[in-house]
């Protein structure tokens, strides 16, 4: 999956490095333990409400491995530009199913994806 934001393209990675950091973003005690949960939240959350609050933590974590990363700031600010919000919900919904590290972390079948085509446009 592929954006721009500020001229620059980035091409999101959804592997363990993803998956590390956006556990990182929410952390909870289990058994005395601390337990990453980000990833569940964020996706979930995201596939639940269709926020799009929850897509600015998602490209984050998704560019950690870039040499260069674009801010909080500028992801929010591209996703506040983007024209059609509930289309890009359902591009990042269809790009985060066929991730197979997710499989078992995310109940897809509860997951309703409005616009089945809306992927392909960040796949150019």
């Amino acid at each position: 999956m592929k954006i721009t934001i500020n001229d620059k393209d980035y091409v999101l990675h959804f592997g363990l490095d993803f998956i590390e950091t956006l556990d990182n973003t929410e952390v909870i005690k289990q058994n005395g333990m601390e337990v990453g949960m980000g990833t569940q939240m964020n996706v979930g959350l995201l596939a639940d409400y269709r926020n799009p609050k929850y897509l600015v933590q998602i490209i984050s974590a998704a560019l950690i491995t870039e040499d260069s990363q674009p801010s909080i700031s500028d992801i929010r600010k591209w996703v506040e530009e983007q024209e059609n919000i509930p289309e890009l919900i359902d591009a990042f919904l269809l790009q985060l199913q066929q991730v197979s590290l997710l499989v078992g972390m995310v109940n897809w079948k509860a997951v309703k994806v409005q616009n089945k085509d809306a992927l392909k446009k960040f796949l150019k």
